[in-house]
Order: structure tokens, then C-alpha cells, then sequence
């Protein structure tokens, strides 16, 4: 029984991530969510079974059945994402459904836009304001921890992530942090705490700088960044406390 519950989760945070890349690609170019999905470079409308996740786009090779043009791989990593994070989310919090809505519901809110971010290098305004009432209220409700601690952890996060971008701008004379990084730090403080938010930006941080090292050549020098900060959201959450108790200990 707990296999097949194992595999609906995990089916489920397929079809999830496959909505999920619909969203991020569709709401920062303001299309509607009813239509069906198209081909950009043809237009050729995709039939139901090139839309089962990751079994589709194996079946069409890859590439538009009309006119050949490939099709990204992003979107089946996404939706195996999605799918796994789902799946071991369930595996770890079973026992408290409420923290497991909530992670769910950030996994799906840092999934759309690591969507958008890599497609349009955008945070759309939108999607936060959607999950902020959804996050803060699971956060309030949740017993994993004391709820003003996801409160200060927003607020605080919120001001350092701006003072860090205020400090680029007045430095370096450009644009050194993006508005919807600094907006989306203030709901990742409320899911995280105020004691795991600052290691969540230095996973991100960190595996930035190792990214950027491998892939400094090529032509196109953006980096999305909102992809390090869901993995690093990820790692700080299921990991962060063991690492901060190893941490200490090695000086106690």
C-alpha cells in the first residue's frame, strides 16, 4: 500500500511539474492559461499523448513532430523535479501533513518561476503575491516551528537581501540584485526561519559560483540565479539544522 501511495505522489508531482512549466512560461508573457500548448515555431497544436510528462517528450524524440524543431529538456527536468521533490518531501513528513502542504506548496511556487527565471530572466510580481497568503498562513499553522520564527526570518531576509542590492547599486553602479530576488527572499524567510535563511543563500551562493566557473565561456554571461536559490532553499531545509549542529559541535 505504501508503494502505490509512493508512486501516486510522485506521478502526481509529474503532472504538477508539467502544469508548473505552463505557468512560468505562460503568466510572464501574460497568456492565457486555457489554450492548448503550440509548438512557438510552428504553431502545431500538441496532441494529448505528447503531453503525458517525461513519456512524451521521450516519445516524440525530443523534437516537434511537425516541424522538427527541438524541443527544450527543461521540461522534463522539471517535471522529474518536481516529481522527486514531491516524492521525498511525502517520505520525510508524512507524519505532519500541514508541513508537507506547506513544503509542497513551495516546491511548486520555486519550481514556476526557476521556470520563468530561466526562460525570460524574470520573477513574475504575480506568482509571489499568489503563494505569499498560501506560505504564510501553512507557516502559522504548522507545529514544525514556533511561527514568529518564519515571520522574523522574512523580514530579516527581506531587509539583508535589500541592503545587499542597495550596497551593488551605490558599489559597482549597476543592478548587482534583482526586485524579485529580494521579494521572493522575504517568503523563502518565512518557510525557512530566520535561523535557516541565511544558510539557504550561501548553498545558492556557493553553488552559483561553482556553475559560473564551468560555464564562464559561453556567449550568453546571465546567469539565472533563481535556480541556486531553490536549490539552496532545498538543501538548507532538509539538511540545514544537521549542519549547524555538526557545525557547533566542532567547537563545543
Amino acid at each position: 500500500m505504501e508503494l502505490l501511495i509512493n508512486i501516486y505522489i510522485f506521478v502526481l508531482g509529474l503532472i504538477f511539474g508539467s502544469f508548473f512549466n505552463v505557468l512560468g512560461i505562460r503568466v510572464p508573457r501574460k497568456e492565457t492559461l486555457m489554450g492548448r500548448s503550440h509548438c512557438n515555431m510552428c504553431d502545431h497544436k500538441i496532441r494529448w499523448f505528447e503531453l503525458v510528462p517525461v513519456l512524451g517528450y521521450i516519445l516524440i524524440g525530443g523534437k516537434c513532430t511537425k516541424c522538427k524543431t527541438p524541443v527544450s529538456i527543461k521540461y522534463p527536468l522539471m517535471e522529474l523535479l518536481t516529481g522527486t521533490l514531491f516524492l521525498v518531501s511525502y517520505i520525510i513528513l508524512q507524519e505532519n501533513m500541514v508541513e508537507y502542504i506547506l513544503v509542497v506548496s513551495f516546491i511548486s511556487l520555486m519550481t514556476i518561476i526557476t521556470v520563468s527565471d530561466l526562460y525570460y530572466k524574470v520573477v513574475p510580481d504575480i506568482i509571489l503575491l499568489v503563494f505569499l497568503p498560501i506560505i504564510l498562513t501553512l507557516r502559522i499553522i504548522s507545529d514544525a516551528m514556533p511561527w514568529h520564527v518564519g515571520i522574523i526570518g522574512g523580514i530579516v531576509a527581506f531587509i539583508f537581501m535589500y541592503v545587499i542590492a542597495l550596497y551593488g547599486k551605490m558599489r559597482f553602479k549597476t543592478v548587482a540584485l534583482g526586485g524579485g530576488d529580494i521579494k521572493l527572499y522575504f517568503l523563502i524567510g518565512i518557510f525557512l526561519g530566520y535561523n535557516l535563511v541565511f544558510l539557504s543563500l550561501f548553498f545558492a551562493a556557493l553553488s552559483g559560483i561553482v556553475a559560473s566557473i564551468f560555464i564562464r565561456n559561453r556567449k550568453d554571461k546571465y546567469i539565472p540565479f533563481v535556480p541556486f536559490i531553490y536549490f539552496g532553499s532545498m538543501m538548507a531545509y532538509f539538511f540545514g539544522q544537521q549542519i549547524i549542529d555538526w557545525y557547533v559541535s566542532l567547537f563545543l
